[in-house]
């Protein structure tokens, strides 16, 4: 059969991109090349592969578990059931944290730490880490020959002495190994470490707040003078959202990554609780979080940070479709 035959067999079962990545996936080809070739005869051997990966297609199975990867902020992740797939919205909460902590990190040179609370697949913590380590290398050079006395240090600049450390946390092992496998592709293995536990338990644990220095210093975590930046794109779908979500979501993605008791924001309130027992004992440290959330949460979510942390200032952003997508709180 030609790729034309193929498409003209499956056009009504099938979305016309859908089928042609499946195709181009099978033939180890580019869409370019499915769409310049169609009479193109395809080997029988990867016929058979190619309905099989269309019959998945048929019954809702995302395209991304499929593939297997899926591309996120410029980079290639392994995805699976224990994953989410990553959304093209979540990639506005890499960009907030890049532009709002580069004059922080790189100019004021103060420590800052990334904390990737819920990081599935990694796809958060691993486009913010190499997206930073590769801004920081650039910076590097050109600092070097405006101050060629600092040349010794170059080696210690560019591999040592970070002052940007970077933490994934997710309560799904199978995740994890998922997250470990993609910052070793995506070449951030050895600048990011992945823990297992609960939002921030595997940092702050059951602890009272007088015992929060030492559980930080056990994850290797600065306390002080710092910035910790945590982002999260927790499960904050409610019940009304999540049993009206398409198929494709409910029946091959994973609940326990979307669906979120208390109107979706179960997970925020004691993510809150959590941060505001790091917070306390500390006046000089700054914190700052990227919450993903739904449009509708606005009011409910302004009101109840409010509850938790009197003193957070919150904004929110919109998405490219112009709704609300992504909140920032600043303490």
């Amino acid at each position: 059969m030609t790729i034309s035959e193929i498409i003209q067999k499956y056009k009504n079962q099938l979305d016309y991109l859908d089928l042609e990545i499946l195709i181009a996936n099978s033939l180890g080809k580019t869409r370019e090349f499915v769409l310049t070739y169609p009479e193109f005869k395809i080997p029988s051997l990867k016929i058979e592969n190619l309905k099989l990966k269309i019959a998945r297609r048929v019954k809702g199975e995302p395209i991304a578990y499929i593939l297997g990867h899926k591309e996120f902020y410029g980079l290639d992740f392994i995805v699976n059931n224990h994953t989410l797939v990553p959304r093209p919205e979540t990639e506005m909460m890499v960009e907030m944290a890049i532009a709002d902590l580069q004059l922080t990190t790189y100019n004021l040179q103060q420590d800052t730490t990334f904390i990737d609370v819920g990081t599935g697949s990694g796809n958060i913590i691993i486009s913010i880490a190499n997206e930073l380590e590769k801004t920081k290398n650039s910076r590097v050079i050109p600092d070097l020959i405006r101050n060629p006395e600092r040349s010794t240090n170059l080696d210690s600049s560019l591999h040592g002495d970070d002052r940007v450390k970077y933490f994934g946390i997710d309560i799904s092992k199978e995740a994890l190994m998922i997250a470990k496998k993609n910052a070793k592709i995506n070449g951030v293995n050895k600048k990011i470490k992945f823990f297992y536990g609960c939002l921030l338990e595997p940092f702050i644990g059951n602890c009272p707040p007088a015992s929060i220095c030492e559980a930080f210093r056990a994850g290797k975590l600065e306390i002080g003078n710092s910035t910790i930046v945590i982002v999260a794109n927790l499960p904050y779908l409610s019940k009304e959202i999540y049993n009206s979500a398409l198929i494709d979501v409910k029946k091959f993605e994973p609940k326990s990554a979307l669906y979120s008791a208390e109107a979706g924001l179960s997970h925020y309130k004691k993510l809150l609780k959590q941060i505001k027992k790091i917070y306390a004992p500390y006046s000089m440290l700054r914190i700052i979080c990227f919450f993903e959330i739904s449009p509708e949460q606005k009011p409910a979510l302004t009101k109840l940070i409010k509850s938790i942390l009197p003193s957070a200032k919150i904004e929110f952003q919109k998405d490219l479709a112009k709704k609300w997508r992504a909140c920032r709180i600043e303490l």
